[in-house]
């Protein structure tokens, strides 16, 4: 007989904790494959219990959609543009003794354009997308073909 491990858990009082681990390592991009390793069980162990279980699956499309929310943030910071800092310290040796010496450099980055239309297209629609008139034009063919099955139609009841 097999052992439910998700079960076992519940009993042990560690769900709580197996449930944060998979929305921690689902918010930083690793895979299922990983996740069920960490946790100690089978790929299709963990795909299983994600089906079957509604908290694990929560955990996992939490972790997820925190992912995708700090990847739309960084293209949103990358489209804006702005400055960075970099510290350089140095340790100089003098007579009167030890110094530390920082240095900082400002680096000032441009909006970066294929951001800023990737998050336009994204948030506001076809109207910001390189390929609008693509889709225009694609749109238009689709109610053509639409227009000729429906007169087609019509011929054939005749």
């Amino acid at each position: 007989m097999r052992k439910n491990i998700y079960l076992e858990w519940k009993s042990r009082g560690v769900i709580k904790d197996k449930l944060e681990l998979i929305k921690k390592l689902a918010s930083v991009g690793i895979s299922e494959e990983s996740i069920a390793e960490s946790l100690g069980i089978a790929l299709r162990t963990f795909q299983k219990m994600k089906n079957d279980r509604s908290d694990v699956n929560l955990a996992h499309e939490s972790g997820k959609n925190l992912l995708k929310d700090s990847m739309i943030a960084n293209i949103i910071k990358r489209a804006n543009g702005g400055k960075t800092i970099d510290e350089d310290q140095y340790i100089e040796e003098t007579p009167r003794g030890t110094r530390k010496r920082i240095i900082k450099h400002t680096k000032e980055h441009l909006p970066d354009i294929s951001a800023a239309k990737f998050i336009l297209a994204i948030y506001f629609g076809k109207d910001y997308s390189d390929k609008k008139f693509e889709l225009e034009l694609a749109e238009k063919r689709l109610e053509k073909q639409n227009e000729e099955w429906i007169n087609g139609d019509s011929k054939q009841e005749d």
